[in-house]
């Protein structure tokens, strides 16, 4: 079966109001606990170091790598992602979003880099005193303030330094184009 069809299929039952609801709910709560468990294997964790660096129980690990446990909280995510050094994003979405990323997904959906490792990140070296290191991403709008007249490298060009104006501000754009 194509999975166009597949997603027909599964289409047709989104009328209905509880199924809908019931399969949000099973995609959350069987996808994350096996992206737990894959993200701390991809990078050599064993339950325990988990739980040490995101300061909670072994035990705990345990009942968020499983699918049945079902009681996941924000806050305990929150923790799991700053251990993992990966980013967290919970958004409602249009049914249409849900249905596809489930019909659709592939096993490379459960591999996120983590932040030393992701290619999509701009290191800015802030010179004021030394080599403090800051980081944003790369959504260019968004506005960054620096202390008067700091030297600014990108990891992602030849080094090269811009002097920010006195009005303390850069956007990611003008980062990015150095």
């Amino acid at each position: 079966m194509s999975m166009s069809l597949v997603r027909q299929n599964l289409a047709a039952k989104f009328t209905d109001k509880a199924y809908r609801d019931a399969f949000v709910a099973e995609q959350i709560f069987s996808r994350l606990p096996l992206k737990i468990r894959y993200l701390r294997e991809e990078q050599g964790m064993t339950q325990r170091k988990l739980g040490e660096v995101a300061g909670m129980a072994q035990t705990w690990v345990s009942k968020l790598e499983d699918p049945n446990y079902g009681k996941l909280t924000i806050s305990t995510l929150l923790k799991v992602a700053s251990a993992f050094d990966v980013g967290l994003q919970i958004d409602f979405v249009p049914y249409s979003k849900v249905l596809s990323d489930a019909v659709y997904r592939t096993s490379g959906a459960f591999f996120v880099p983590k932040f030393a490792d992701d290619p999509g990140m701009v290191t800015v070296n802030n010179a004021v005193s030394g080599t403090v290191q800051g980081t944003q991403s790369m959504m260019m709008g968004t506005v960054i303030t620096f202390p008067e007249n700091v030297g600014i490298t990108t990891a992602a060009t030849a080094p090269r330094n811009m002097t920010i104006p006195s009005s303390k501000t850069a956007t990611l754009a003008q980062i990015a184009s150095l």
